[in-house]
């Protein structure tokens, strides 16, 4: 129902009402009025006929009374409001007065009647012969007083229509801006924040205007944080939820949904302990009472969660009271949850690369020292061995005379030359001497000198910037990974050209082995147990450096920065 039609009946009950008062006003006047003049008529009726029957009495030779009041009474006719009958003594009716012509075709509804009708009175007097009744009749004022009454009904109904009609077109012509408003409001509730609200000269309708379009910009700017901050709690990849003063969801995002696998209608409502491991829900309780008690924030906390299929997942919490400023008070809490179950993995596994990575440096330590034992036991055991041999075979020489004898001992000290020569590049490629005494530069230059001489078809180039002595750890470690790359260059290559650079820059040192071999290609190690590259890759690692290598058709790279 509109507006317009509310208040047009509003004020029709107003008129209605006020039309009943005026009405019960009217009637009771009417009423009032009819009492008095049906009690005077009376009592002047009374008074007129005692006057006749006392000047009866007082002249007997009129006659008998009934009789001569009879001819009175019948001249005298109707009297207004009063009903006359006479009686003799055997009760006969002698006379009664005539009824009221007056609006005679007047017929007022009984209700009216009975509502006017006054009290009624009867008196009765014995005359000489007879009996004489005089009774009150308002019926005539009744219809009187209906004709009036129903005149009235009918202008003030007719009142009452034109009044509606008048109003009912004024308030058209006044509100006749409200349905541009109403419009402009619905719009506004269907989200399209550009309606302007329309210019009115009423005042009032001016003020509301004003006041819609400055709340229209608030809302805008209020919704818009809100779809913000929606698009923010519904895309992150944490998982959202809001929880009510008694630990019950009212709200969660889609990350939520995926983390647990329930849907809104099967978790909102329920308490967040359906998510929590029973070993768990102390802990949950404890901090709960916490952020509501100290009013403040719990941030990352590593435990456990239970999804809908009962698997358990790693989780990180944050958890923060939700306090309503008005209230004064925490009505809530607002629960982040990261699954931090990959990361735990990763975490695991990077502690057992580190202590695979330890493993691995302890036995290449290990692996070090026998190399040094077994050239130091080479050189002091077999190296004594040999050289007593060549001292034998040179004592023979000198004293042989049998040109036999002369071969057969040239012939050991040759071998016995041999065996020394390779003894020493036994020793040189298990642990350089030259390494420890003199240190990486002077070894590598050694090393370089060593392939140049066996290698005469290829260019070796080796570039450093003469740089002070290392820890034994660095020197030991880039030497065999200089060592290891030749090697791999000599046996897959077909290389021409090698250039090797050793530069101390700041404080990493800065390995580069590159030749212009014909390359392989790098995914291969992926799938194969290439020991020496992986070898040369966990020694630089376990000394904090960076490994990389890239091949193509015009070479291998091979780059180390280590830090010093």
């Amino acid at each position: 129902m509109s507006l317009r039609i509310r208040i047009n009946i509003l004020i029709s009950i107003v008129m209605i009402l006020f039309l009943i008062g005026l009405s019960e006003v009217l009637l009771q006047s009417s009423k009032k009025t009819i009492e008095e003049g049906v009690e005077s008529s009376h009592k002047v009726t009374l008074q007129l006929l005692d006057t006749f029957i006392l000047s009866s009495a007082q002249n007997p030779d009129w006659g008998y009374t009934h009789e001569i009041i009879q001819p009175f009474l019948q001249e005298l006719g109707y009297v207004r409001s009063n009903d006359i009958f006479l009686y003799d003594l055997q009760n006969n009716l002698l006379y009664r007065t005539p009824e009221s012509t007056y609006k005679l075709d007047v017929k007022p509804p009984q209700w009216f009647i009975n509502y006017m009708l006054p009290k009624m009175e009867t008196n009765s007097k014995v005359i000489r012969y007879g009996r004489l009744i005089v009774q009150a009749n308002p019926s005539g004022a009744i219809r009187e007083a209906w004709v009036f009454a129903s005149r009235v009904f009918i202008a003030s109904f007719a009142f009452l229509i034109f009044i509606n009609i008048l109003v009912y077109w004024l308030i058209g012509r006044w509100f006749r801006e409200i349905p541009s408003m109403l419009s402009a409001i619905e719009q506004l509730g269907r989200g399209n924040f550009n309606v302007v609200f329309p210019q009115s000269k009423i005042t009032d309708f001016e003020v509301i205007n004003k006041n819609f379009n400055r709340m229209k910009v608030s809302l805008a700017k209020f919704v818009n944080e809100n779809k913000k901050l929606a698009l923010v709690s519904q895309q992150t990849a944490d998982a959202i939820m809001i929880l009510d003063s008694e630990a019950k969801i009212i709200f969660w995002n889609n990350s939520a949904k995926k983390m647990f696998g329930y849907t809104n209608k099967e978790i909102l409502g329920k308490s967040a302990k359906v998510l929590v491991p029973k070993k768990h829900i102390q802990e949950l309780e404890s901090n709960l009472d916490f952020t509501h008690r100290k009013n403040k924030k719990i941030f990352n906390i590593d435990t456990q969660r239970v999804t809908k299929n009962k698997k358990l997942i790693n989780v990180s919490i944050s958890i923060s009271p939700l306090y309503d400023p008005e209230q004064k008070k925490v009505i809530g809490d607002i629960v982040s949850m990261r699954d931090i179950t990959e990361k735990i993995k990763a975490i695991q596994s990077e502690l057992a690369l580190k202590k695979n990575k330890q493993l691995t440096a302890i036995i290449q330590e290990h692996i070090e020292d026998e190399r040094r034992s077994l050239a130091r036991e080479l050189h002091d055991e077999l190296g004594q061995y040999v050289s007593a041999i060549k001292i034998f075979s040179q004592n023979i020489i000198n004293k042989a005379k049998d040109k036999n004898i002369l071969d057969s001992s040239n012939s050991v000290m040759s071998a016995a030359n041999q065996i020394y020569d390779g003894m020493h590049n036994i020793i040189k490629n298990l642990r350089p001497a030259s390494l420890d005494n003199l240190g990486l530069v002077a070894s590598v230059n050694d090393l370089v000198l060593d392939w140049k001489k066996k290698y005469p078809n290829i260019t070796i180039n080796f570039v450093n910037n003469n740089f002070s002595r290392l820890s034994k750890e660095i020197e030991i470690s880039v030497y065999r990974v200089i060592q290891e790359s030749m090697n791999n260059s000599l046996k897959h290559s077909h290389a021409n050209q090698v250039n090797i650079k050793l530069k101390k820059i700041n404080k990493n040192l800065e390995v580069s082995f590159h030749d212009n071999g014909v390359g392989f290609d790098i995914s291969i190690l992926k799938n194969t147990k290439q020991f020496g590259i992986v070898g040369m890759k966990e020694r630089v690692q376990a000394l904090k450096g960076k490994f990389e290598i890239s091949s193509d058709s015009n070479g291998t790279l091979i780059s180390c920065s280590i830090p010093i």
